[in-house]
């Protein structure tokens, strides 16, 4: 038994320890793209959406050259700066920050969408009041 167990591991070290010559190169990948934007909106950049004078959400649209590919093949993705415990964090869209104030419950909510020529931010925000300054970081990788 011992004689089939030594001869075991000795095959077995034999067979790892080989290496044979270096294989031709692999033809060379794409690599992958990137482009970063930064956006700050301020309370009176807010556009209110809504019907019959009722705001039901707030708009801000951005111009940004999406082009077709990227738009077709491509990924956007959009960031909300954000301060937690006194440090700066970015949150992916779409977000939402809970809020309690004097006893009321209410959510403020974050989202985008984009099209080949703008990149659109939506607050929904209904205090009665316009949302605040947010900063905003829209990457696109292809």
């Amino acid at each position: 038994m011992k004689k089939y167990l030594c001869l075991s591991v000795f095959t077995t070290f034999i067979l790892l320890a080989c290496e044979g010559p270096m294989g031709p190169p692999g033809e060379p990948g794409e690599s992958l793209k990137m482009e970063t934007y930064y956006y700050t909106v301020n309370p009176r950049d807010w556009q209110p959406v809504g019907e019959s004078g009722e705001v039901t959400f707030y708009q801000y649209i951005a111009d940004l050259d999406i082009g077709n590919y990227i738009y077709e093949q491509g990924n956007v993705s959009v960031f909300i700066y954000l301060v937690d415990n006194g440090n700066e964090v970015q949150a992916p869209l779409p977000y939402s920050i809970p809020h309690t104030d004097g006893g009321i419950r209410w959510t403020e909510q974050y989202s985008f969408d984009f099209e080949k020529r703008t990149v659109s931010f939506y607050a929904d925000y209904l205090r009665g009041e316009l949302p605040p300054s947010q900063e905003f970081r829209v990457v696109l990788t292809w």
